[in-house]
């Protein structure tokens, strides 16, 4: 190897530290803003106040202690073929849409309009809707809640085979209407997923 050939490499070794030492010190500057600034908190994006908190429902106080529990009586009333209860606490627009398929692009495996759930609770379609792990974010006069539900579901059309736990993910929208909360919307995120004993064998797949 020449004397000019081992120059010129050693120049571009140069240049190439000098090149990736300024960008990294934009990139610093970037993420600071300013030279000793701390980055923002955690769970806060720069420029925004921080993202609200979810409420365990162990923990909740105040309205999201209203939500837990008129959450607690929709699945009740639905047990029970409690229409009268479940159509108050619903508007005209509310929407329950079964089945994730739609979390990657595909069709859920129904959509109730408010109609058809209030048809699924006269028929006590449901023997069992016990809640688990649910979780309350507040804002303002509008609250979402995540977890799952353990569900025996037993239409009238089923087959003979016999009805068995399911569990299903959810996230759930409410919003205070004239001083009283409504439920507006259920969408299941994941499930259902067959759960022998109320147990769901993907859990620890999420």
């Amino acid at each position: 190897m020449s004397k000019h050939t081992r120059r010129f490499g050693v120049t571009l070794l140069v240049v190439g530290c000098l090149g990736v030492r300024g960008w990294a010190g934009q990139a610093t500057a970037a993420g600071q803003g300013q030279r000793g600034a701390a980055p923002p908190a955690q769970g806060q994006a720069a420029g925004r106040g921080p993202a609200p908190s979810e409420i365990i429902a162990t923990k909740a106080t105040g309205d999201a202690a209203a939500i837990v529990e008129l959450e607690k009586k929709i699945e009740d009333a639905v047990v029970r073929g409690d229409v009268a209860f479940v159509d108050k606490v619903t508007p005209a627009t509310f929407s329950f849409v079964h089945g994730d398929g739609w979390t990657t692009g595909g069709r859920p495996l129904m959509e109730d309009d408010k109609a058809a759930f209030l048809k699924r609770v006269a028929d006590k379609e449901y023997l069992v809707h016990d809640l688990d792990q649910v979780k309350v974010e507040m804002h303002g006069d509008v609250a979402i809640t995540s977890g799952r539900y353990v569900s025996l579901f037993v239409p009238a059309n089923r087959t003979a085979n016999p009805a068995r736990l399911n569990s299903i993910w959810f996230e759930r929208v409410y919003a205070k209407r004239n001083g009283e909360w409504q439920f507006l919307s259920h969408r299941t995120v994941h499930g259902p997923n067959v759960a022998p004993a109320g147990i769901d064998p993907t859990a620890t797949q999420r």
